[in-house]
């Protein structure tokens, strides 16, 4: 930029960085909102003390400036204790519709005006006054900065005649920029409020002989904001603080051809805005409506007076939220060539609207991932299909099964909210002593937590590191076992492995080896053994017997593929498999992981979404609870056998197995009476904020035999994210704390027996952290301390 070429150390940062890189800064001054039309007191001092910041955001070309309180002895204690005083932090999109402009003052200070975007009347201004000590050519590198900024914004590029911007700005700015007021629009009283339609009527809007995605319209012009939000944090009605200003540069998709399903009329139009942690409105009054282009092809589609809006299809990356009391819908749109993650929100004109339009979704997403149609459902499991995308649903059969009570005090969730915790993490790498022509680019790909010795191993290619659990809750490296061999003292890099016998022996799969398992002697660091398991039966997977068999000498362990579930015994002579305890389908159920309970009945699930409860190998199971069409990728149960969370790509699956008498699905056959599963996502406002595509790691629960589980922890990209259990037993589905690294996370475990300390796996390193090093999304947005640029 080329304001920034002489400010010199004025200038904090001019990388590339992400959301939050300052530019420059105003070290101190004093925060105005000035009235015009009080004559008596016409200015408000808002903060008595602030610096004034301009920053980068996410969003190409856009820029903010943030004005931050700078507090005084004990102010801000004061601020933490009451939570009606005013965000410490105000950001403002610099956008030239504000009118920014620097002025001088009767008494020779300088500030700079722009408008209020809170005021609906137009005449409210804000000031920042600059403080004497600020030197001028610090002002007049802050004023030019700030007209390039806008330029930027308006034109989409920072290349221009940028002086003749500044000089037109300066010179139109001679009148007050209240003089032009932000006035507020809304769809008429008279309209009809809604239409849907559920009769598969063919499309009659003026999208219905379009060709689908063409993106050649920029929509920035389109998305600019045309009416100020309303009062609250929910799309439904306005968020504090709200600022004026061009939404992000979507593309606009024309929408394709096909039946209409439903159509919503008259509803508002959000785009959530990750720098200024609120949805604001884009469009007063668009048509909503699911069209169906092809046999199990759907497409949401969004117009403004037959303008094509957004075009985009059905699919569980939407990650698709109902709030039923706010009447509102969330979801994700990504850009289909940038890739950039955008959330978006409707506000349905009434609750019919909100019910039938979810309903309709419910069965465009089922029929979209099963490829059958969605009559062929039983009746009683249609209903438990469609109800999982509601938000903040108390689990109310739940409560009684689990014997969780409303009122319960719970000091472990205040624990949760207590604060940063002051101990740091301590990433351990381990490297070999020798170099390796194997190693390569070789990165951590696998972890195992004991359970009897305290100790964990990290697969990284052909070796397996060794690391202790402290008193103290880190990890100290204790060895490497270097170049795994099979008996053939051929070197391979282990695809799974697992814990046996108290942790003495490790099991190992080989690569392109789907018959046999190996014994690694953990005393000696070498595989001692290969155990054939059949001849013709192949083994995908393995897990113990029950959900502690680890800690026992237990000698047999359980494998499945995509049809067979089978125990297997190293004991046996020849082939391992045991034929009694075999329990093959003729139909391909395509399974794909497994989980034991402390009792050690079994749930295995499958990559079409789908879960089967036994309670003994070789027979049928028990129960089957039907899925979403999504692929589980990991499974994991409480001990006692009542809870199952499974993992899909973009949601978690939590599932109650016990029935309101009491009796457990492994155990009797629920029938009508399944719970209602509940999907534990990431709130889509929050996936724009992180701005990477959800992507799962198998979730778990803390575990261990004297310990109840309180707490499930998952991974995706570069963050780990727990659940308060007794949280979402409770309804808050999403709830959840969250911390960031700077690569990709591995894979993510409890410390056995504990539920505060977590082993974390990345490509380079491993680490234990406690759990209270986790925040909240909303904690994080509010202290405006940008994610991307976190310090963890």
């Amino acid at each position: 930029m080329w304001a920034l070429k002489a400010l010199g150390s004025l200038v904090f940062s001019q990388d590339d960085g992400g959301q939050g890189t300052s530019l420059l800064q105003l070290q101190s001054g004093l925060f105005n909102k000035v009235n015009p039309l009080q004559f008596k007191n016409p200015t408000q001092c808002i903060f008595k003390e602030a610096s004034a910041t301009i920053q980068k955001t996410t969003m190409p070309f856009h820029y903010q400036l943030v004005i931050s309180r700078i507090y005084e002895d004990g102010e801000q204690e004061l601020d933490e204790i009451d939570p009606d005083r005013l965000d410490a932090e105000q950001a403002f999109l610099i956008d030239e519709k504000l009118g920014f402009r620097l002025v001088s003052r009767s008494n020779n200070h300088k500030s700079i005006l722009w408008k209020d975007p809170g005021d609906d009347t137009g005449s409210q201004l804000l000031e920042f006054v600059i403080d004497s000590s600020i030197n001028d050519p610090t002002i007049v590198a802050f004023e030019s900065l700030l007209y390039q900024c806008m330029f930027e914004l308006k034109h989409g590029s920072s290349q221009g005649d940028v002086h003749t911007y500044m000089a037109n700005q300066k010179a139109a700015g001679g009148a007050s920029p209240a003089h032009t007021p932000i006035k507020q629009q809304t769809p008429s009283k008279h309209t009809p409020l809604a239409r849907f339609d559920s009769s598969a009527s063919p499309v009659s809007s003026p999208l219905a002989n379009k060709k689908p995605a063409s993106r050649s319209s920029d929509l920035r012009s389109f998305l600019a904001v045309k009416s100020e939000p309303s009062s609250s944090s929910t799309p439904a009605s306005q968020p504090k603080g709200l600022v004026g200003g061009v939404a992000p540069n979507i593309k606009s998709q024309a929408g394709p051809s096909g039946t209409s399903l439903i159509k919503i009329l008259n509803a508002p139009l959000y785009l959530y805005h990750p720098e200024l942690n609120q949805f604001s409105p884009t469009h007063p009054s668009v048509t909503l409506e699911l069209v169906q282009t092809a046999p199990y092809t759907f497409y949401l589609v969004i117009t403004d007076r037959g303008a094509p809006v957004v075009s985009q299809i059905i699919n569980d990356t939407m990650s698709p939220t109902f709030n039923r009391e706010a009447q509102s819908f969330v979801w994700i749109y990504t850009e289909p060539d940038t890739r950039i993650i955008y959330s978006l929100s409707i506000k349905f004109p009434d609750s019919p609207s909100e019910t039938a339009f979810k309903d309709m979704l419910g069965k465009c997403m089922y029929e979209t991932n099963h490829h059958e149609a969605f009559g062929k459902v039983k009746q009683d499991e249609q209903r438990y299909l469609i109800d999982a995308y509601e938000e903040d649903t108390v689990m109310e059969d739940a409560f009684a099964k689990l014997g969780v009570k409303d009122d319960e005090d719970d000091e472990e969730e205040e624990d949760e909210e207590s604060g940063d915790n002051d101990e740091e993490e301590e990433e351990v790498e381990y490297e070999e002593d020798s170099p390796s022509t194997t190693r390569g680019g070789d990165k951590n790909s696998a972890l195992a937590v004991g359970y009897k010795y305290d100790r964990s191993f990290v697969v990284r290619g052909n070796r397996i590191g060794v690391f202790k659990h402290t008193d103290d809750n880190r990890l100290e490296f204790s060895t490497t076992i270097d170049n795994v061999r099979d008996m053939n003292n051929k070197t391979f890099s282990p695809r799974k492995v697992m814990l046996h016998e108290q942790d003495s022996s490790m099991l190992i799969m080989k690569p392109n080896e789907e018959h046999s398992i190996f014994r690694m002697d953990l005393e000696r660091g070498r595989i001692v053994e290969e155990w054939k398991v059949d001849d013709t039966i192949p083994v995908d997977s393995i897990l113990p017997d029950s959900k502690f068999a680890q800690l026992t000498p237990q000698k047999t362990f359980i494998g499945i593929n995509h049809n067979t579930i089978f125990r297997v015994d190293p004991r046996l002579s020849g082939n391992k498999r045991v034929d009694a305890e075999t329990k093959q389908y003729v139909t391909k159920n395509d399974f794909s992981c497994a989980v034991t309970t402390g009792k050690g009945e079994l749930a295995v699930a499958s990559n079409k979404g789908d879960i089967r409860l036994f309670n003994k190998l070789g027979l049928r199971a028990k129960t089957q609870l039907p899925g979403y069409g999504n692929p589980i990728i990991g499974i994991d149960a409480t001990a006692d056998g009542k809870l199952i969370v499974g993992t899909c790509k973009n949601y978690l699956l939590l599932l109650t197995v016990v029935t309101e008498s009491g009796e457990s699905g492994f155990h009797k056959p629920m029938g009508s009476e399944k719970p209602t599963p509940r999907m534990l996502k990431l709130k889509p406002e929050h996936v724009a904020w992180m701005g990477v595509e959800v992507s799962f790691t198998p979730a778990r629960f803390n575990t261990g035999e004297d310990t109840q589980e309180k707490t499930i922890v998952t991974s995706s990209g570069p963050y780990v994210i727990t659940w308060n259990l007794k949280r979402v037993l409770k309804g808050a589905l999403n709830e959840y704390h969250i911390k960031k690294y700077d690569d990709t996370v591995i894979s993510d475990q409890f410390r056995h027996g504990s539920d505060d300390s977590i082993i974390v796996t990345l490509p380079e390193n491993v680490e234990m952290i406690n759990k209270k090093k986790l925040s909240t999304p909303q904690k994080l947005l509010r202290s405006r301390r940008s994610i991307v640029n976190s310090p963890y």
